[in-house]
């Protein structure tokens, strides 16, 4: 059965596809010449004008065209801290797709994500029912512009992150059997990715997308409907002619809405930036704090676990339209939510935390105030004030979904559950066929 929600519209909100945390400063700049966000005026929300300078941001517009003429750029669909999003028109296959112009400076790198994809795309195993819960790439190529040489990656065009359909949802979660049927998608894509040797290293809410039919990913119709795109005009306080790297106007993002219906019954999992494989465990990865494994916050050897921890963490999200843990600058006021939660981290890592002058003391248990153990947390953020009639989750439904996050949120990740075994778990089998809609 689908599900209907959310079709594109102009977004008024500031929108980030992804969150980087911790990045030094340092790495950040793209050049020594950084532009003075003072001297200009932008005329709607959208993603940094400082950072289209040498190494940075390509100036893209309305219009324009890429690899010899093939891709028109029809639309913006968001941006992050290495690139910009984009709907265009595949002009040698007539269809729309998704084209993200990644920053100059992270195009050669090392860890770009075009690696990991073609990787992806060279073991593609078509049986497994995760395959198709993970975005395909279509298309790859470079791009010169002002500020440097752009890697473009072109892939399937996708519907509304469940992030924002969770918002139009009540209580900001969605309805809980398709909350369920997600959940097992989500387990599919994971293990489908560990199974081609990669952790994605960024699961969460913003990273995940409803797909869309063939005939929308096709159809001009769809993109007429969405009217002109909202441009900002950029221009400097002074007076003064624009530098060749910086855009002419800035595109608000575009957001999906309920005028016209989009069918939503499977996602796919998206943005491999943080992408590793799994054969060379990472030091750092820069995702949302709220999201940080206890390995990263205490600076150990990162494995594919953090996938199973943010796998946790999501569908608690899913579920009960609330993260399991809160941080907003400060990612050492999660060990005290651990503890309280889930019952204790070990005390070697905290005296050796100290010792290596990560704290400089054992955390303060104010932190983790107002915070219970897991299953307590799972009921209270579910009910939330509402009338427990009303609500499609019982007391058996508690049980099973926390004897199944039990499984994810472990403090030591050798610990944790494999896909193989969560596949067998309660809460996610049998589940292929739920799918009633609306949202509660």
């Amino acid at each position: 059965m689908h599900h209907s929600f959310f079709p594109l519209v102009n977004r008024r909100a500031h929108c980030i596809l992804r969150v980087c945390i911790l990045r030094p400063a340092h790495q950040r700049r793209y050049s020594n010449q950084m532009v003075d966000q003072d001297q200009y005026i932008v005329g709607v929300p959208a993603e940094d004008i400082t950072l289209y300078t040498r190494g940075g941001y390509h100036p893209t517009h309305i219009n324009d065209r890429f690899k010899e003429g093939r891709y028109e750029i029809l639309n913006k669909l968001g941006f992050g801290s290495f690139s910009t999003v984009w709907l265009a028109r595949d002009h040698q296959n007539n269809c729309n797709v998704s084209m993200k112009v990644v920053v100059a400076d992270r195009s050669n790198s090392e860890k770009a994500e075009l690696g990991i994809l073609e990787h992806i795309e060279a073991k593609s195993d078509g049986q497994h029912p995760g395959r198709k819960h993970i975005s395909r790439l279509l298309d790859s190529f470079y791009h010169d512009g002002p500020n440097g040489k752009h890697l473009c990656i072109v892939s399937e065009l996708l519907g509304p992150k469940i992030s924002t359909v969770a918002e139009k949802c009540t209580n900001y979660r969605l309805d809980s059997k398709l909350a369920r049927q997600v959940s097992r998608q989500l387990l599919l894509a994971v293990d489908y990715l560990h199974s081609c040797g990669v952790a994605h290293g960024d699961i969460h809410m913003g990273n995940i997308l409803f797909r869309l039919s063939e005939t929308e990913r096709s159809s001009l119709k769809q993109i007429e409907g969405l009217g002109a795109p909202m441009t900002g005009e950029v221009s400097r306080k002074d007076g003064s002619p624009l530098e060749e790297g910086i855009p002419k106007y800035l595109v608000e993002p575009v957001e999906y809405n309920s005028k016209q219906r989009t069918h939503i019954d499977e996602i796919q999992l998206v943005d491999f930036g943080e992408s590793f494989f799994i054969l060379t465990p990472q030091k750092s990865l820069y995702t949302p704090l709220s999201m940080h494994p206890p390995e990263l916050v205490f600076r150990h050897t990162l494995s594919k676990a953090v996938d199973l921890w943010n796998l946790g963490s999501t569908t608690y999200e899913l579920v009960t339209g609330r993260t399991p843990f809160e941080a907003d600058f400060d990612e050492f006021v999660l060990i005290p939510q651990f503890q309280k939660v889930l019952g204790g981290v070990p005390d070697e890592w905290i005296r050796n935390a100290i010792k290596d002058g990560l704290l400089k003391d054992r955390p303060n248990d104010s932190a983790a105030e107002g915070f219970e153990s897991l299953e307590e947390e799972i009921k209270r953020s579910y009910i939330n004030g509402y009338d427990t009639s009303t609500l499609q989750l019982g007391e058996e439904d508690f049980d099973v979904f926390g004897r199944y996050l039990r499984k994810l949120l472990v403090v030591d990740p050798i610990h944790r559950a494999t896909t193989q075994e969560l596949l067998q778990d309660a809460w996610v089998s049998d589940v292929e066929d739920i799918g009633a809609p609306g949202s509660e």
